[in-house]
């Protein structure tokens, strides 16, 4: 089956920013250097693999294979939480407290894992609002976005002088979730191909928009990292819904035309298993930054191709 091999490449390169995030990129050369990456330009990689899901996820609509689909997603999502329980599972006591903490990480995913709750839980919210128009879907988008990205933001700058507030918009899962951070996304990729909209952008102006949305990054990432009264680093950015959707229609619009799946293969394998590979060389190495990053990525790929050809055998697993 032909594939437009372009997307795979993009798809490793932003398995490589992902571990850039998770290793602290340019932490050894200069804060600056690390923010504008790890809470910049890096930021990118995971929006951008939401709206890949959606636009292929339209087929999935469109063919009636929705409950393969949530199958095969819901057991990926089962073998890596599983795979990782070393990390995140320890026998919970009786309290209400442990219960709960257990519950939300079944939830939302422990550590980089919340991207396939989010993958599950947009897919799921779409199926029921799919039937509305275009129009109306793009304005539940901006909203669900605007209202994420603005949790954040009140957050990090601690504009609520309740302490309550303060402390729920700081946390985490409240604005990095399926429906403020996944959805917008996973459904503007399926209002690419629902729409076509794709076809009637022309490559060239894709590329301004890219030019554009990713010094519009750098700007909002560097005003983020000069303030001193903010606290903490940015999952999302409100140029994110610029940046992100014009890089996705270059790629798209590449068209390099392929058979093998092995790219996209590898960028899931990265994905997934780096994280412990980055748990081993963070005890036991004095790596930082830019030479773990090349470190943890170079191993995964090692690792990737032993989970490939895993895959040929249990298929949920990538």
């Amino acid at each position: 089956m032909e594939r437009n091999i372009a997307l795979d490449i993009l798809k490793i390169t932003l398995a490589f920013m992902v571990v850039g995030i998770h290793s602290g990129f340019l932490s050894e050369v200069s804060s600056l250097a690390k923010y504008l990456t790890v809470n910049g330009l890096f930021r990118i990689a995971v929006p951008i693999y939401f709206i890949i899901n959606g636009y292929f996820f339209h087929s999935i609509v469109v063919n009636n294979n929705i409950y393969p689909w949530i199958k095969r997603v819901f057991f990926l999502y089962l073998f890596w939480m599983f795979f990782y329980s070393y990390l995140w599972f320890t026998p919970v006591s009786f309290s209400l407290v442990e219960t709960i903490k257990l519950i939300k990480t079944l939830i939302f995913g422990y550590y980089h894992l919340w991207y396939i709750a989010g993958i599950f839980g947009a897919a799921i919210l779409l199926l029921f609002l799919r039937k509305l128009s275009s129009s109306l879907i793009f304005l539940i988008i901006i909203i669900t976005f605007i209202i994420g990205v603005s949790i954040q933001y009140v957050g990090n700058y601690h504009f609520s002088e309740n302490p309550r507030l303060d402390k729920l918009f700081n946390t985490l899962w409240v604005y990095r979730n399926f429906l403020f951070f996944g959805f917008p996304f996973f459904a503007l990729g399926y209002l690419f191909k629902s729409t076509n909209i794709h076809e009637r952008i022309s490559l060239k102006l894709s590329l301004l928009l890219s030019v554009i949305g990713f010094f519009t990054l750098i700007l909002e990432s560097y005003v983020n990292y000069i303030q001193e009264t903010r606290d903490g680093g940015f999952d999302s950015f409100i140029s994110l819904l610029l940046v992100c959707p014009s890089i996705f229609l270059v790629f798209i619009k590449l068209q390099i035309k392929g058979q093998s799946k092995n790219i996209a293969l590898y960028s899931s394998g990265i994905y997934f298993i780096h994280l412990l590979f980055l748990d081993i060389f963070i005890r036991h190495t004095n790596l930082i930054g830019t030479s773990l990053t090349f470190s943890v990525f170079s191993i995964s790929i090692i690792a990737s191709y032993l989970i490939i050809r895993l895959h040929k055998k249990l298929k949920f697993i990538l």
